[in-house]
């Protein structure tokens, strides 16, 4: 299953526990007959977050119960940056960690969000997704997505964000725009003109049910 714009972030505990024990036990290997090797364990590891519609965080992989060495960790993860066989494991870095996901099942823009939720910018999380929105549709963002996954932002957060936001010179371009039933929406003026952005809020609002 893909993660593009829906699914919600599932909680580390919740992900296939076997892994865990994989990654556990690179810390104290076993003879086995098929003993797979530790940067597939990672993959592995990172690509079950991914459907599960998560990040794994760097630091996931330095913590107990893992607690898998700064400079082994390092090579490894340079290995699976080398090895074709995990191209699909890519790396975002925030502001606070590096964090990884595979591409198989989370798209770039999903991990994007994903990380603003994670590090808790709300501001930051908002403008990516109505820049995104405005770029690549193009239509400007109703607010009331910010409610939905992966946000889950509450209301008085969301008014807060876009307070901040209308004063704060980085996202100067964000701007408000209501349809004539007042339902808010966001847009970039780095893709769109107010114009473009009340035409389009107006026909998802009242006259595509006035047109069918």
């Amino acid at each position: 299953m893909n993660h593009q714009d829906e699914l919600p972030l599932a909680k580390v505990s919740e992900v296939d526990e076997a892994k865990r024990q994989w990654l556990q036990g690179m810390r104290h290997p076993v003879d086995t007959v098929t003993e797979a090797e530790p940067a597939e364990i990672l993959a592995e590891f990172i690509r079950q977050h991914s459907v599960a519609g998560q990040l794994v965080a760097r630091a996931v992989f330095l913590s107990p119960p893992y607690s898998v060495a700064e400079e082994e960790l390092s090579v490894l993860l340079e290995s699976i940056k080398q090895n074709g066989d995990y191209a699909d494991i890519a790396c975002m870095t925030g502001s606070q960690d590096d964090y990884y996901y595979s591409t198989q099942a989370m798209s770039e823009n999903y991990a994007a969000m994903s990380l603003q939720v994670v590090e808790q910018d709300i501001c930051r999380a908002i403008a990516h997704a109505v820049r995104f929105e405005c770029q690549t549709y193009p239509r400007p963002y109703k607010v009331a997505m910010l409610m939905q996954a992966p946000y889950y932002f509450q209301e008085a957060q969301i008014e807060a964000a876009i307070a901040a936001m209308d004063v704060a010179p980085e996202y100067a371009d964000i701007r408000q725009v209501e349809s004539s039933t007042a339902v808010l929406y966001l847009f970039s003026e780095r893709f769109m003109t107010y114009g473009k952005a009340y035409g389009l809020c107006e026909w998802f609002e009242v006259e595509q049910f006035q047109n069918p």
